[in-house]
């Protein structure tokens, strides 16, 4: 659907850096799909509210396009940015990265996103100043999802943390199997990150679900697929010679995959259960940072 500046989340100039506003549109979840071919889905698993769009043009120059995502709670833009996130940067928002004409970034409940190509130094210029405008007009800072604070902290790459709550973008990040058997879905909290040291590099998949009887439930699921012939409480070597296991704490559930050691799983896993049960709530429900 057209819309016009008024519709907008967060104002945006009508002029910068010689560039003009020409054309804005808003789009809803039912209309996504006509702006974003084949790519709705990753934003309506997030809770997508609104897009508003707005192309500026200047004379001999590429267009910019300036896409600003209504996400309706933080961590879900924090989820559609860590989606993609190649790069540790906070030169914009709460994070941002910066790839040859296009900026993305997020901030609040919002996922922005600036695009002009091909990129040029007056280009680049404006998608920063327009990058800050934005940034300024946003004055909250939204809290990261909850289930972050459970992740170890050493070892981690930090810029690999994917934040979910669809079990098909686990499969995208790391595969693990073709139905869901960790019962990940719109009620549970997901979140995956790598570690590394020297050249080894192993996965922590770590899901907060409503209760304990759906956490079991997903051990089970999980187990009987992936770990079959153990109890999923022990740390056991695969055919591919790395190590991998879970470990359930309340209601969450904590998996290690790919481990070039048991004691790089084992560590992990019990990482995640001190932090569980030292955290602040019902049986293992971090509180929002």
């Amino acid at each position: 659907m057209t819309g016009s500046a008024s519709d907008f989340p967060v104002p945006l100039p009508e002029e910068i850096a010689g560039w003009s506003a020409d054309r804005d549109t808003v789009y809803t979840r039912e209309t996504i799909y006509g702006y974003i071919d084949g790519g709705a889905e990753l934003y309506l698993s997030y809770g997508f509210e609104s897009l508003s769009s707005r192309t500026y043009t200047r004379e001999g120059a590429p267009d910019i396009i300036v896409d600003i995502f209504d996400m309706a709670l933080s961590k879900n833009a924090f989820g559609v940015f860590s989606h993609s996130r190649e790069t540790i940067d906070d030169a914009v928002g709460q994070g941002s990265q910066y790839t040859k004409g296009l900026l993305l970034f997020w901030k609040d409940r919002y996922y922005v996103s600036i695009l002009a190509s091909p990129e040029t130094e007056d280009s680049r210029t404006a998608v920063f100043e327009l990058a800050r405008r934005i940034d300024q007009a946003i004055p909250a800072r939204g809290p990261l999802p909850g289930v972050l604070t459970l992740l170890p902290t050493d070892l981690l790459v930090e810029e690999s943390i994917r934040y979910f709550h669809h079990h098909v973008w686990l499969n995208s990040h790391y595969y693990v199997a073709d139905e869901n058997i960790l019962r990940i879905d719109d009620k549970t909290e997901a979140v995956l990150a790598k570690y590394k040291t020297g050249d080894a590099r192993w996965f922590l998949l770590v899901v907060e679900y409503p209760g304990e009887p759906e956490a079991l439930a997903a051990r089970s699921d999980f187990v009987k697929a992936y770990l079959p012939g153990t109890d999923g409480e022990v740390v056991v070597q695969i055919e591919d010679s790395t190590w991998a296991g879970c470990r359930l704490s309340g209601r969450v559930l904590a998996v290690v995959f790919n481990a070039p050691t048991k004691e790089a799983a084992t560590t992990l896993l019990t990482t995640v259960e001190e932090k569980v049960t030292s955290t602040p709530g019902d049986g293992g429900n971090p509180k929002p940072r």
